[in-house]
């Protein structure tokens, strides 16, 4: 985003009603970020099918490895609805789902040479363990939009972590090869750090996760 736009959406998050945690923070700590909820009640599959239809899209983790199930495959299922590719590190469970796809399937980066409307990257941020390297990556792919949905630490509070004092022991419902969870500001910031991109909107998703949507900015707007 560029900066005048970037100030622009700072004041008017400022000027949103205030929070009781800002009366007990130093101003340089409390984050404010926009997050709608578009899509809070829409089923998974729904929101990706209106993002994706009709367009020519990259699915990064396509196979949903460990656990690859093509009844339940949402690579599958949106192989319908638009021109879809798919790329994933784990090229074993290609052989699985080829025979029921129209598109490729990718395991090396630099097989990936088409051009996409849209990249779908569906709650794989978290198992990343280069995140500036992964970002610089799909950047480079050069897509017209980026959809990136990641666990939400907020959304899961209550649902996915406890703590039993007696025991002094942490309890936490998450996928073993997870490496962090993301709020809304940490999601941004990396998007920011590490991407020229635009973040067009950030919404709650899926009762669990949070979607980003970003787009590359016009050629007369200077990147932040």
């Amino acid at each position: 985003m560029n900066a005048p736009a970037l100030a622009t959406e700072r004041k008017a998050l400022d000027d949103l009603p205030v929070s009781p945690l800002e009366y007990a923070h130093q101003k340089y700590f409390v984050q404010k970020v926009k997050v709608g909820e578009d899509f809070v009640g829409v089923p998974r599959l729904d929101a990706f099918v209106a993002l994706c239809a009709d367009k020519r899209v990259l699915h990064v983790g396509c196979v949903d490895w460990p656990i690859t199930d093509l009844k339940r495959s949402l690579h599958l299922q949106l192989d319908e609805h638009c021109t879809l590719d798919g790329f994933d590190i784990h090229g074993e469970a290609f052989e699985l789902m080829r025979p029921h796809l129209k598109g490729r399937l990718f395991s090396d980066w630099a097989e990936v040479t088409e051009h996409y409307d849209t990249v779908l990257v569906p709650e794989v941020m978290e198992h990343v363990p280069d995140v500036q390297g992964f970002l610089k990556q799909l950047d480079a792919l050069g897509a017209d939009q980026y959809i990136i949905t990641v666990p939400d630490a907020y959304s899961c509070f209550r649902r996915h972590f406890d703590y039993n004092s007696g025991a002094q022991t942490f309890v936490e419902v998450v996928h073993p090869d997870h490496n962090c969870w993301y709020t809304p500001f940490t999601l941004s910031n990396v998007i920011r750090k590490y991407t020229p991109w635009q973040i067009d909107g950030m919404f709650f998703f899926n009762g669990m996760s949070l979607l980003v949507a970003c787009s590359r900015p016009s050629p007369e707007a200077p990147a932040e």
